[in-house]
C-alpha cells in the first residue's frame, strides 16, 4: 500500500514538473515573440526612416534642378528685356515725351 501511495506521490510530482515546464515553455514562448515582435518592429521602422531620408534627397535634388532651370529661364527673360530696352530706350523715350506734349 505504501509503495502505491509513494508511485502516486511521484506521479503527482512528475505532473507537476511537467506543468511547471510547460508554463515556463510558454513563458519563454511569449517572451521570444514578444521579442521578435519588437525586432520586426524597430526594423520597419529603420528601414521606413531611410525611405523618409532617401525620398526627402530624391524631392531635394529634383526641387534644386527645377529652380536652376527656372533660374536659367528668369535670367534669359531678363536678358532679353535688358537688350530691347538698351535698343529702344532712347525711341521710347522720344515718343512718351511726344506723347505727353503733345
Amino acid at each position: 500500500m505504501e509503495d502505491m501511495i509513494s508511485k502516486i506521490v511521484d506521479m503527482d510530482k512528475k505532473a507537476r514538473d511537467l506543468t511547471n515546464e510547460a508554463k515556463q515553455s510558454k513563458i519563454d514562448y511569449e517572451k521570444q515573440v514578444l521579442e521578435k515582435k519588437e525586432k520586426i518592429k524597430t526594423d520597419f521602422l529603420e528601414r521606413a526612416k531611410e525611405r523618409v531620408k532617401i525620398n526627402k534627397q530624391t524631392a531635394q535634388k529634383k526641387a534644386d534642378e527645377e529652380l536652376a532651370q527656372i533660374k536659367k529661364k528668369n535670367a534669359a527673360i531678363i536678358e532679353t528685356l535688358d537688350r530691347t530696352y538698351a535698343e529702344h530706350k532712347d525711341e521710347w523715350v522720344s515718343e512718351i515725351t511726344a506723347r505727353a506734349v503733345g
